[in-house]
């Protein structure tokens, strides 16, 4: 079962303090709001992913040879990664500021975005090359059967063409898309094409009870973490940065599509007291995290898009 981090709060017994800075963490995120974490006991989860489908059923004639066919399974390991900080607060100022400010809320709230601005950088471009971070959704989605739409081509972003925008939507098979997500720069540019049309962006009540644009009845959200600047080489996704390009993430949030993982502990702030060489003291925020992405057909998206140009039909 995997629970987000605000409902994995409810059947916890992590502290009031840890509770405040997971409160602060998912706060208005298309993401960390939506995300399930399963729990891992161990440092690693082993799973199966299907990359070729069974073939063999058939309308078969009475004493026809029957013939077996089975899919072709791809194994794959998610392992939890060690992500977090420490964050000094000074006694001084914490005894005669904290009438004029909550120093102790100030420090934590500004070291738990940088947590929140890492895991989230790592959930699109984490690669194996830094083995420290996990493997980011650019990284998990790469097939062009199941689950990605090259709008660039050769080492050339190209403007967004609606149809293939759909194309990449209708990739997503046996699961229902919960958002697509892009960044501010291309949904201004995608309502600027409904503008041009004479029509508006349609919306939709998402999960939340909130209005938010739509495109198919899926709701729209953008994020500061996807680049403007992605590099395309041979026509797919190369770099986060370097280029003029960018990505659309088609998505569904469960235990068998795109799925957090995480330690017993979930995400927590240990206050390890007093330092010895200054007067101060320390609390540290950890979390053991990782990103799972099981079904290769539960999400997709859209790379090589040309984010400052026309949309097109």
């Amino acid at each position: 079962m995997a629970l987000t981090l605000v409902e994995g709060e409810l059947y916890s017994t992590t502290d009031m303090l840890s509770r405040t800075v997971i409160d602060r963490l998912v706060k208005e995120d298309p993401i960390l709001t939506r995300l399930g974490f399963e729990t891992l006991l161990g440092n690693s989860d082993t799973y199966d992913t299907v990359t070729t489908r069974s073939t063999g059923v058939a309308f078969r004639a009475v004493g026809d040879t029957w013939t077996e066919s089975t899919p072709t399974l791809s194994q794959n390991t998610v392992t939890l990664k060690v992500l977090g900080g420490d964050a000094d607060i000074d006694n001084f100022l914490l005894e005669t500021r904290s009438n004029k400010l909550d120093l102790k809320g100030t420090v934590l709230n500004d070291r738990t975005l940088a947590v929140k601005e890492y895991f989230l950088d790592s959930f699109y471009y984490g690669t194996t090359f830094d083995a420290t971070s996990f493997s980011g959704l650019h990284q998990l989605m790469t097939s062009t059967t199941y689950n990605t739409v090259h709008e660039g081509s050769s080492s050339t972003e190209s403007l967004l063409n609606i149809s293939n925008l759909r194309a990449a939507i209708d990739l997503v098979t046996g699961f229902q898309p919960q958002i697509i997500v892009m960044s501010k720069k291309m949904r201004r540019y995608l309502a600027t094409y409904f503008d041009s049309v004479g029509d508006k962006m349609p919306g939709v009540i998402d999960s939340f009870g909130k209005m938010v644009p739509a495109f198919d009845g899926i709701p729209i959200d953008v994020s500061d973490h996807i680049s403007d600047a992605e590099t395309v080489s041979s026509s797919a996704f190369a770099a986060r940065t370097g280029g003029g390009a960018t990505s659309i993430f088609i998505l569904t949030f469960a235990p068998d599509a795109v799925c957090g993982v995480q330690g017993s502990s979930g995400l927590k702030v240990v206050p390890l007291g007093d330092l010895e060489t200054k007067d101060a003291q320390r609390f540290r925020i950890k979390w053991y995290c990782g990103l799972k992405f099981k079904n290769l057909r539960s999400s997709a998206k859209i790379d090589g898009v040309d984010v400052d140009g026309t949309v097109a039909a």
